[in-house]
């Protein structure tokens, strides 16, 4: 049996991971895994938790979901905003706990529509949990403003850019 693929969707808030990562995975027929489902499901069900609570506690759900898919010998899509220097060691293990090859995807867009995007979505109101305002300036260096650093296959995705997921999908595949 081939080893499962872990495909992890990465880059900074707004940059379009959730759109494209969806998409992408509707198009490979993979499941997509995305921590922000998990954690809005954890505040509409637990109204008290804190966003510090719901933050690490849907980290470790997006996981596990993820590790049923790759402990079946499925392939999934991983999609967050990882941390630079914390999410690698953590990515690292958990791939090779279950033997999955990893890719990689990186996606990005000028600071100015990043903002515009968030505040769009802020305003929208739709996900008050994840849609939270700030501004990217206060964002640590470890958010992601660069690809996870992991020795894997890369491809980065200008998401103001066309593009087409028939060919991000060859591309998946030609690396599994």
């Amino acid at each position: 049996m081939p080893s499962p693929t872990l495909l992890v969707i990465s880059g900074l808030p707004a940059s379009g991971k959730t759109h494209l990562g969806s998409r992408l995975a509707r198009e490979l027929r993979w499941p997509f895994v995305s921590k922000d489902e998990y954690k809005e499901l954890l505040h509409e069900h637990l109204p008290d938790l804190t966003r510090t609570q719901a933050g690490p506690l849907s980290f470790e759900i997006m996981y596990h979901v993820a590790g049923v898919v790759l402990a079946a010998g499925g392939d999934v899509v991983l999609e967050t905003h990882f941390y630079l220097g914390l999410s690698e060691p953590k990515i690292t293990a958990f791939a090779e706990a279950h033997g999955a090859r990893v890719l990689q995807l990186y996606c990005e867009a000028p600071l100015d529509e990043l903002r515009r995007r968030h505040a769009e979505r802020v305003a929208a109101g739709e996900h008050p949990h994840i849609h939270q305002p700030f501004d990217h300036a206060h964002l640590p260096p470890n958010a992601c403003w660069e690809p996870l650093k992991l020795e894997v296959p890369l491809r980065r995705v200008d998401t103001t850019a066309p593009h087409t997921l028939p060919e991000l999908a060859s591309w998946v595949h030609e690396q599994s």
